[in-house]
């Protein structure tokens, strides 16, 4: 059984944080599915899907080492083509993950405890 549901969530840009576990959750719920797999995967080009604890210690972290890695200030070719100037959002998203399957069991997420999507 394939059971597809698109969310539309919205971003506030820049480095921004959503937990949608909860929303995940009632996916999988409606879905009728007890047993298999679901898979999360965000349709954008300058976004990630990570399981990470929600934890604001923790997404300043990232944020951090993000901005080290991958600096906002930086002559990226992308933005010679002229239409935004977003290189530094690509590049993030290109060492991340788009999307993350989760096991379902009992018609639950099978995550740890500090797990979030």
């Amino acid at each position: 059984m394939v059971f597809t549901k698109t969310l539309t969530l919205h971003s506030e840009g820049d480095f921004y944080a959503l937990n949608i576990t909860d929303h995940v959750r009632d996916v999988v719920v409606a879905s009728g599915v007890t047993e298999g797999s679901v898979l999360v995967y965000y349709r954008h080009t300058t976004g990630a899907i990570l399981m990470v604890e929600h934890e604001v210690g923790i997404l300043v972290d990232l944020q951090d080492v993000l901005g080290e890695i991958v600096p906002l200030a930086r002559g990226y070719k992308h933005h010679l083509r002229g239409y935004d100037s977003n290189g530094a959002a690509h590049v993030r998203t290109a060492l991340l993950n788009v999307s993350v399957t989760i096991p379902v069991a009992d018609a639950g997420l099978m995550i740890g405890s500090y797990q979030e999507i």
